[in-house]
């Protein structure tokens, strides 16, 4: 009799542990998946902040009240809304490198910026170029049709101006890893081979042949404050490219929910009446669009409002 009561006292406490165990692990993916879902709804909720800042930045960028539009100088704005903070970034996309009629001395500076080796630079310089000339011809270290088949691409070069930035990837001998530094700095919206150093960023900036970085950020504290001050904003004495800014945009919009907790969303857009009727079209639009963040303590110093 005692040695029942002992086995039924060890099935007792065993299925108590069992119980026991069942009920943890139970507990403990209930709160990862509740973890889960309030990660994808604050992320879901900071995308929708970024994409507002969006229509908020286009807004006014198009408002014809001098005094309260907003200018497109690499200028940054920070608003809140939802009691949650958005910072914007808007760039006329005049003050980046256009890919399309870039000349190779200039590829080869935007290259060197990047820390792409010499002999490399020139051959993706040349590649660069060939790909969007009408003929083929290879250039001294370029890559034409040829060159492509040899290689096994199942494409051939354009031979025409580049579609869209992404485009660049396909070009012979580019990498991702130069590709990304390159991203933020080149265009296919602009049409002159000049730089508008007035809303250029400061790595574009860093290009020029005659710029240094105490020149270049010396100049960027200047136009930031004629900004603030709504004054007009001037190229730098150093800088002899374009002068005339462009009907293109990129507006970047990154909002924060929680320190750790942002999305960013970034959109092209151009100026004037399009088919719909709206005074602006969107040429672009891309969410988490990489960059670094724009709520970075580096960051404050260049804020307009």
């Amino acid at each position: 009799m005692k040695s029942n009561k002992g086995l039924a006292l060890i099935v007792v406490l065993w299925v108590i542990t069992l119980l026991t165990i069942m009920a943890s692990s139970f507990a403990l993916t209930i709160q990862r998946e509740s973890a889960i879902i309030s990660g994808i709804k604050e992320k879901a909720v900071a995308q929708a902040l970024a994409e507002a800042g969006i229509n908020y930045a286009t807004l006014m960028l198009l408002s014809a009240d001098s005094e309260r539009n907003w200018k497109s100088n690499n200028s940054l704005y920070e608003l809140t809304y939802m009691g949650k903070k958005i910072r914007i970034l808007i760039a006329d996309e005049s003050g980046k490198i256009s890919i399309n009629y870039v000349d190779k001395q200039q590829l080869q500076q935007l290259l060197g910026f990047v820390q792409v080796e010499d002999a490399i630079a020139d051959s993706l310089s040349d590649a660069i170029i060939d790909w969007r000339d009408k003929d083929d011809e290879m250039a001294a270290n370029g890559a034409e049709k040829q060159q492509y088949i040899d290689a096994g691409f199942k494409y051939l070069p354009r031979n025409d101006l580049f579609n869209s930035v992404e485009e660049l990837q396909m070009v012979m001998g580019m990498i991702p890893e130069i590709y990304q530094q390159l991203e933020n700095m080149i265009s296919v919206y602009t049409k002159k081979p000049e730089i508008n150093s007035a809303t250029a960023s400061r790595a574009v900036l860093l290009t020029h042949p005659d710029a240094t970085e105490a020149l270049v950020d010396e100049y960027l504290q200047q136009r930031a404050e004629s900004q603030r001050n709504k004054q007009e904003v001037t190229a730098p004495s150093w800088s002899s490219g374009a002068r005339a800014s462009s009907s293109v945009y990129m507006i970047i919009s990154e909002a924060m929910i929680a320190q750790d907790i942002t999305e960013t969303t970034m959109a092209i857009i151009r100026k004037g009446k399009a088919k719909n009727g709206l005074p602006f079209e969107v040429l672009k639009w891309v969410k988490n669009y990489p960059i670094r963040s724009l709520f970075l303590p580096e960051n404050d110093q260049w804020l307009i409002n």
